[in-house]
């Protein structure tokens, strides 16, 4: 970590181990390690076909280059929430990468976030730096395009890889390797004390060097990250931008609006990550997914 203190805080000047969790197409899983999340009756998946030391894997197209998502998860959460997200998008042709960010290493005492929210873009660069120097996974990565996901503190971590100046300020890491961003339920701000606060500098302004193509969703019952601020934050965007607003959903998405979420980014990740024309025109005009819940794409905020 650099020692920058008024950024980092208690990590300024550490050497922190970062743990990440990465699935791939294959036709041919040679493994059969599994492990179960360890919660009773979990919903969110099974690490599967897991490989063991110095065994690699076996790509479904071996000379091929696949398109590269990273994963963020909400604040002092943990990736694990992710496995089957992460494994749904190998499915459909892309390596993906869940970073475990270890947010409580760099909250502060009074237990706010500012140190952790300047400590993750950091971290993200420097996974991506990790995979893409690995002898394993290097070579398979399309260089050219590289997504982002995240929900909640997660959306933040990817509007500020994309662009955006944390609290205003210029020095906060972003990385011009990530070529598209899906945020959902994003924090950009909040009431304290009856007062604004914003993510981005004042108005989140911070948020016009985003030239990524972003796709936001929100829920319009969501408490936690108001609808208040993510819609004026998106206008901000630079780049191609979408927003989807799940009807009646809180901070947490009930099932059928995950669902949704997901086929949205799969259709935004088509069309900026693998270039397909037919998944962009679907996404500039469609307007619901089928199934799921309720939700509805807001034209008016569209920008391409």
């Amino acid at each position: 970590m650099p020692k920058q203190a008024d950024l980092y805080g208690s990590a300024s000047g550490q050497t922190l181990p970062v743990v990440s969790y990465l699935t791939y197409p294959t036709t041919k899983p040679q493994s059969r390690n599994s492990y179960a999340f360890p919660y009773h009756d979990s919903v969110y998946g099974v690490f599967e076909h897991m490989l063991v030391a110095d065994e690699s894997p076996i790509f479904a197209e071996s000379i091929s280059r696949y398109p590269l998502i990273m994963l963020a998860h909400g604040a002092s959460a943990h990736g694990i929430y992710d496995i089957e997200h992460a494994q749904s998008l190998a499915r459909q042709g892309y390596i993906v990468a869940v970073v475990f960010y270890g947010d409580e290493r760099s909250v502060n005492a009074d237990g706010s976030y500012e140190h952790a929210g300047f400590l993750r873009p950091l971290v993200t660069q420097a996974v991506l730096d990790s995979i893409l120097q690995s002898e394993t996974f290097g070579p398979h990565i399309d260089l050219d395009n590289i997504g982002i996901s995240g929900h909640s503190f997660g959306g933040f971590t990817a509007l500020a890889i994309a662009g955006g100046d944390i609290q205003g300020r210029g020095d906060s890491v972003s990385d011009p390797r990530f070529t598209a961003a899906v945020i959902a339920a994003p924090w950009v701000g909040h009431y304290e004390k009856q007062k604004e606060v914003f993510a981005f500098g004042g108005n989140n302004t911070g948020l016009k060097p985003v030239k990524t193509p972003v796709l936001t969703l929100f829920g319009t019952k969501d408490k936690s990250t108001l609808a208040s601020f993510i819609l004026p934050a998106t206008k901000h965007f630079a780049g191609p931008s979408y927003v989807v607003e799940l009807i009646d959903q809180p901070h947490i998405f009930e099932s059928g609006s995950w669902q949704d979420r997901n086929n949205w980014e799969m259709l935004f990740f088509a069309a900026y990550l693998k270039d397909d024309k037919q998944a962009l025109q679907k996404l500039k005009l469609g307007l619901s997914m089928k199934g799921g819940n309720q939700d509805l794409q807001r034209l008016e905020y569209q920008r391409q």
